[in-house]
């Protein structure tokens, strides 16, 4: 499963993961502003919920955005 959380515009970055062999995608919209920063402790409360609800047994995240850095 593959997870962004931020603005519409992920959608393209949540395709490339489907096409590159995910087999789900889950955006969570939190805004329209794509420069807004998102609070580190909201993204993990939100990130735990998915993992909660999705009863993932590994979780892989990256470092940092490659658009917003």
């Amino acid at each position: 499963i593959a997870v962004s959380i931020g603005v519409r515009q992920a959608q393209e970055t949540l395709r490339t993961a489907l096409a590159m062999g995910a087999d789900r995608a889950i955006l969570v919209v939190t805004g329209d502003d794509v420069n807004a920063d998102l609070e580190p402790l909201a993204v993990s409360g939100i990130l735990a919920a998915i993992v909660a609800e999705e009863q993932t047994s590994l979780v892989i995240c990256g470092k940092q955005a490659i658009d917003n850095d």
